[in-house]
């Protein structure tokens, strides 16, 4: 009773350790108590107490005890456990199979674990979620062998399993076999369940199956604020973030309130949208959960003010941040660079430095793109030659990019090819046509169509190259050229994408709008 109603074990061990007598049951419930407590060396080491008095395990001992193996970081514990399991005659016991499996799972030891099931003449459909779990684990391809499996074994599956194999379906995308599990779900009548719901959703959006998500959440009986939450940011991945903060709106409108991934989702759906207004009011959810949220939660607040041009109020929730990440300093820089505050997203990072904060390849990416944003030449080499000496950090595409972005500003377009050809590593499209987008602005014709050339043979199908090059001959009047150019594009049969802006017309409602570029 005190094990089950106190949130320290202290009372009840109290208890225990004043026992006159104590059997088998005593210490079975009192290492029981210690794992639901989320005690899990303590019941270990109550364990190795128990054995010591001469008290021989049973089977409900065991069972807690592997639980309790399980949710260390020392599996052989789990050996020496199961070794009196054998020693005892126990090992046909399934719970202890079971809770074994579990064990070798949760320490990385799937293989050892597999071994195991195949030659257990007893399982159930505990034994077999258990190793389902464990293709979780490390995303095998065979897990939807494991299922037909598993069904032509004729093991009914309960709401473990097909929450597991639905999750496990979303992450390899397997979208046939989804839709055959989902046949089998509306047979079984597990339907109803949340998590199974959820995970039903969530394997449709992985396929990218928006409508199909929809209609299952808007089936679903019951919801909670995990459902909402994952329905929300599926329309986000889904490239959907305003029907994203339309769900958001009706989850709180049905009374349910948001957690801190609810407000991390609506914080990066208000950053797509640049809707500051949205923003705010999630905010003031934010404000409200106090302290029960995380760094990740004010990560995505400072990145939405950043994002709809709100630098005063992302500066002010950076600076109340009790912890801040090198993912925050990252986002804060890149807040001030994407702004046109260039100065500021430099002296960020060296305030960075100073506080002893290591950057990664990202932030030194957004400092490069800073460095293009305000024209610094000298700086931006400086901190580039500095990351690899002073960072460990070996330059990648990305900072190759903006040194020839920051040397194509300039108009030094011939030191911008030198260095793209002096790359440790080939150079990718995207370098190139960072080139060829300067040579259309200061019109060198003959850098560009090498810089064209080399994009070309690189990925035919990228129109970004064709639109640089057409608009470079059109700059200088080379109308042979643009011809040139858009008959290569129909001969490869190459469309130009359109591109999109949001604008907010009313307060609730944003519009797309598709811009083509001649």
């Amino acid at each position: 009773m005190y094990f089950k109603s106190s949130p320290s074990p202290s009372l009840p061990l109290q208890l225990f350790d004043e026992m006159p007598h104590r059997n088998i049951v005593s210490w079975s419930a009192a290492i029981a108590g210690l794992v639901q407590l989320h005690h899990p060396d303590h019941a270990l080491l109550l364990f190795a107490r128990m054995r010591r008095s001469g008290i021989i395990p049973n089977e409900f001992t065991l069972v807690s005890t592997l639980n309790a193996s399980s949710l260390t970081d020392n599996a052989s514990q789990s050996y020496r456990i199961y070794a009196h399991v054998i020693k005892l005659g126990f090992q046909s016991n399934l719970f202890l199979l079971n809770a074994f499996l579990t064990a070798l799972i949760r320490s990385g030891r799937f293989d050892e674990a597999m071994e195991l099931f195949e030659k257990s003449n007893e399982k159930d459909v505990v034994s077999w979620n258990s190793m389902i779990s464990g293709f979780l684990q490390v995303e095998s391809s065979e897990l939807w062998a494991f299922w037909c499996r598993m069904n032509q074994e004729e093991v009914i599956p309960d709401e473990f399993s097909f929450s597991s194999i639905l999750t496990g379906l979303a992450k390899v995308s397997i979208f046939m076999a989804g839709i055959q599990v989902h046949g089998q779900l509306v047979k079984s009548g597990f339907g109803d369940d949340v998590c199974v719901g959820n995970a039903l959703a969530d394997m449709y959006f992985k396929n990218q199956a928006l409508v199909d998500a929809l209609k299952v959440f808007d089936e679903m009986p019951q919801r909670d604020v995990v459902s909402w939450t994952e329905m929300a940011s599926g329309c986000l991945l889904s490239g959907q973030p305003s029907k994203a903060l339309d769900l958001i709106r009706r989850m709180k409108s049905a009374g349910i309130m948001p957690n801190k991934f609810t407000l991390a989702t609506m914080f990066n759906a208000c950053a797509n949208l640049s809707s500051l207004e949205e923003g705010k009011k999630g905010h003031g959810f934010r404000i409200k959960l106090g302290v029960n949220v995380d760094e990740c939660v004010d990560n995505a607040l400072v990145d939405m003010y950043a994002k709809c041009g709100s630098m005063d109020c992302a500066w002010r929730v950076f600076q109340l941040m009790r912890d801040r990440s090198v993912i925050s300093w990252t986002t804060m820089i890149m807040g001030f660079a994407l702004n046109g505050l260039a100065c500021e997203a430099l002296k960020a990072f060296d305030e960075m430095i100073s506080k002893r904060v290591r950057p990664n390849h990202i932030t030194l990416t957004c400092v490069l793109y800073a460095c293009c944003q305000g024209g610094y030449i000298d700086e931006g080499f400086k901190y580039f030659e500095a990351m690899e000496c002073e960072h460990c950090i070996a330059p990648g595409e990305d900072h190759y990019v903006c040194i020839v972005d920051l040397l194509s500003r300039a108009g030094r377009i011939a030191e911008a090819e030198a260095f793209i050809r002096s790359a440790p590593f080939k150079p990718s499209v995207r370098v190139w046509q960072t080139l060829l987008g300067a040579c259309r602005v200061y019109g060198d014709i003959e850098t560009g169509a090498r810089a064209a050339k080399e994009a070309l043979a690189l990925d035919k199908n990228d129109p970004s190259t064709y639109l640089l090059l057409s608009n470079m001959f059109a700059n200088s009047s080379n109308w042979d050229g643009v011809s040139r150019v858009r008959e290569l594009m129909e001969n490869w049969q190459v469309k130009k994408v359109p591109g999109s802006s949001w604008i907010e017309v009313t307060k609730d409602d944003n519009h797309r709008l598709n811009v083509i570029a001649n």
